[in-house]
């Protein structure tokens, strides 16, 4: 109910109880635990806590009845964008087995670092994802796209200093002209969060990536 009310900050008078006696852990009804995963999962990612929202949405699914596929698609509707952040992608067999359609473009954007088909993906399904109320979330992927974008210029170019121009010019290639002071201001936002390991030259606009893991991984699923 607080939920469709969008009053979430009353759901922690439910919780406080619930959870100061362990009744949620001691029921031994398996669809009530399922339900509780979800909403404390849910609430998790509306508060920008995603290891704890994926952690309770992922038990969530896990031990959601076998046969309620309108159940599962529920929970996949809030923890997708949360893996989506982390940079856990999911499988094509998934997105159809659900009829999770309108995260197919998303997540091919993600891994070959399209911004143009995310882009577009995003603002074909804006609606259903403002309803749902995972669209700033999902706005928020767009860093892991970034990275991934300059991480496939890198391979493309096959060089440790990578000139900025080239990086602008595949932004234009995408049918998205930016200069090279926005290119500038989005390297430094990803080094800044650990996304890409190096350091930019301004007098040079040049990109110089570290020798050691230049694009980590793990920096991506920790920082989600």
């Amino acid at each position: 109910m607080y939920f469709r009310l969008n009053t979430l900050r009353l759901c922690k008078n439910l919780l406080r109880p619930i959870e100061s006696r362990s009744l949620h852990e001691v029921s031994e009804n398996k669809g009530d635990k399922v339900t509780y995963r979800y909403y404390v999962g849910r609430l998790a990612m509306f508060e920008d806590q995603y290891d704890v929202a994926e952690e309770h949405l992922d038990y969530a699914l896990k031990h959601c009845y076998r046969g309620a596929r309108g159940n599962k698609k529920r929970i996949l509707n809030y923890l997708l964008p949360v893996k989506l952040l982390r940079g856990r992608l999911p499988t094509q067999y998934l997105l159809q087995k659900y009829s999770l359609h309108e995260f197919i473009p998303l997540v091919h954007g993600i891994r070959t670092g399209d911004l143009r088909t995310f882009n577009d993906g995003l603002q074909k399904y804006q609606d259903l994802f403002i309803r749902r109320g995972t669209y700033l979330l999902l706005e928020k992927c767009k860093t892991v796209c970034y990275r991934n974008l300059f991480k496939r210029v890198s391979v493309v170019t096959q060089r440790a200093q990578l000139p900025l121009n080239q990086v602008a010019t595949s932004f234009k290639w995408l049918g998205m002209s930016i200069d090279l002071d926005e290119v500038e201001c989005i390297l430094a936002n990803l080094i800044f969060r650990g996304y890409v390991r190096g350091y930019i030259s301004h007098s040079k606009r040049i990109l110089v990536l570290s020798k050691k893991d230049p694009f980590p991984v793990s920096a991506v699923v920790a920082r989600g």
